[in-house]
């Protein structure tokens, strides 16, 4: 693993240009080809920066192609949902709604296709499927079905990671390691040719009243997308942190501050020929 440290996000971003671009521009055994057919260069090692303060300037490199607009629309998609059209316009997926309206299975609690339904006394299907988070199907037309339907995505009804899992855990045990949220759908994302890269985030508490967040990509672009998720990250971690005071603040404990961001992203890559300007000019930031 290669590890880089840096005050703020837009050194970061600079760094680990740099350092992909030493490392493998000159060995042909760096070169990925893609699923898609894309060159990347790619050291072949995950790759971990930690930032210690992501609200310090800068927060995007100065080569970054990103405004400040940009940044600004993109950091709220991290933690709002985006609610669907269900038109064929809508993105495959947006990380705020699988953190924060992650699917859930809904099952028919009237289907009479299983014997084991069959037998069963009335009551105890309801109970059975709230036990294990289903949810009842009413059918206007009278039919019945054991076929799986999800809620969630964008459509409502879904799973709220970031308040359930990382803000009330937090709110209720400070000292929670289990303060985690997911993005990866099975149903959805085995077979998906666009599945999310981020995967998890994790929020800590540490001893001094400060919150952390730790992220792992499966994917990432850390020429081109690297510096806006960082944004996003540090954004979605103001986040939690404004919420969790919320209830510190009317049960009179102590606030608490946004501490570091840690990003961990297993295959690292940057797409050479595609983003060639965009690479030249973080190149041309140390005269490369």
């Amino acid at each position: 693993m290669i590890l880089i440290t840096a005050k703020t996000i837009g050194e970061a971003h600079e760094q680990v240009v740099q350092l992909i671009y030493n490392k493998c521009s000159k060995e042909e055994s760096s070169i990925r080809i893609t699923e898609d057919g894309e060159r990347t260069y790619e050291p072949w090692t995950p790759i971990c920066i930690h930032v210690q303060e992501p609200f310090a300037e800068p927060m995007r490199a100065s080569a970054s192609f990103f405004g400040d607009r940009f940044l600004q629309a993109y950091q709220s998609t991290l933690y709002t949902i985006a609610k669907r059209r269900n038109d064929g316009t809508d993105a495959v997926y947006t990380y705020g709604n699988r953190l924060r309206d992650y699917p859930r299975a809904i099952i028919s609690a009237t289907d009479q296709s299983k014997q084991p339904l069959k037998r069963a006394k009335p009551g105890i299907i309801e109970q059975m499927m709230t036990r294990f988070g289903y949810q009842k199907i009413e059918k206007e037309d009278g039919e019945t079905d054991d076929l799986l339907s999800y809620a969630g995505d964008g459509n409502g009804g879904g799973i709220d990671q970031i308040k359930r899992s990382i803000i009330n855990r937090l709110v209720e045990n400070p000292e929670s390691r289990r303060a985690v949220a997911i993005t990866w759908v099975p149903y959805l994302d085995i077979e998906s040719a666009e599945p999310p890269c981020l995967q998890i985030v994790q929020a800590l508490i540490d001893a001094h009243n400060a919150i952390h967040l730790v992220c792992l990509f499966r994917s990432n672009d850390m020429l081109s997308a690297w510096g806006q998720n960082a944004y996003g990250l540090a954004h979605l971690l103001q986040f939690i942190c404004n919420e969790i005071n919320k209830e510190r603040k009317r049960q009179h404990q102590p606030l608490l501050t946004v501490g570091w961001i840690e990003t961990i992203s297993v295959s690292a890559h940057m797409y050479f020929t595609r983003d060639d300007y965009e690479l030249r000019r973080y190149l041309d930031l140390k005269n490369v």
